[in-house]
């Protein structure tokens, strides 16, 4: 499946000038794997394994077939992400990914305004934004027809990143579905304590 998430893109052109994660996270391709001398003993982010639990356990028609995650400090950016896959044999998967990092102000004044620029869009467009006042969340929603690729991208509580992508669905119907059902009022809650541990980690592709 294509990788055409907003997040992950705009992540990825914050971390370019970064430096490789420390404390065994993902790297940057060429760049030191040792973690800097002056790094900071506390970590911002929740870990990934904390975030782990918001990912949907099964979706109805769909096989899970993957699971990944990451947390580590790239230069001066700290990111963890959680991530689960699920498919149909080779026609449809389906993508859930949720990012906190310290980027998250950037991050969600980019979907806030996506969000509001796509306001006056009728409800039954396939790219109408997100506006979940119940669910603490709001996002913008984005669909290729030709090649069949739906992503909704919602920020969270102010602050966690959730990116629901599709493949081989009419529509948006099915990330609109999916990103209903995951419970973002609880995400929105999560926070982690003041002064805790550094607890960065390596991705687990399960």
């Amino acid at each position: 499946m294509r990788d055409y998430s907003f997040p992950r893109r705009l992540l990825l052109l914050a971390l370019l000038a970064g430096t490789a994660c420390t404390g065994g996270g993902k790297t940057t391709p060429g760049g030191p794997e040792t973690a800097s001398a002056d790094a900071p003993k506390t970590f911002p982010c929740v870990h990934f394994e904390d975030l782990r639990p918001f990912l949907p356990e099964a979706l109805e028609g769909l096989t899970r077939t993957q699971d990944g995650g990451s947390t580590g400090r790239y230069g001066d950016v700290s990111v963890s992400e959680a991530e689960r896959s699920f498919t149909r044999g080779e026609e449809r998967e389906v993508k859930v990914r949720i990012v906190d990092t310290t980027l998250g102000e950037k991050l969600g004044q980019a979907i806030r305004s996506a969000a509001e620029e796509g306001r006056s869009r009728a409800p039954n467009d396939p790219t109408a934004p997100i506006f979940w006042k119940d669910k603490e969340a709001v996002g913008f929603v984005r669909y290729d027809e030709t090649n069949g690729l739906a992503e909704a991208s919602l920020l969270v509580g102010n602050r966690y990143v959730v990116a629901v992508s599709s493949r081989g669905f009419p529509g948006t119907v099915e990330v609109r579905r999916v990103a209903r059902g995951i419970d973002l009022e609880g995400l929105a809650r999560l926070s982690q304590p003041p002064g805790g541990p550094d607890r960065q980690g390596k991705e687990h592709p399960w």
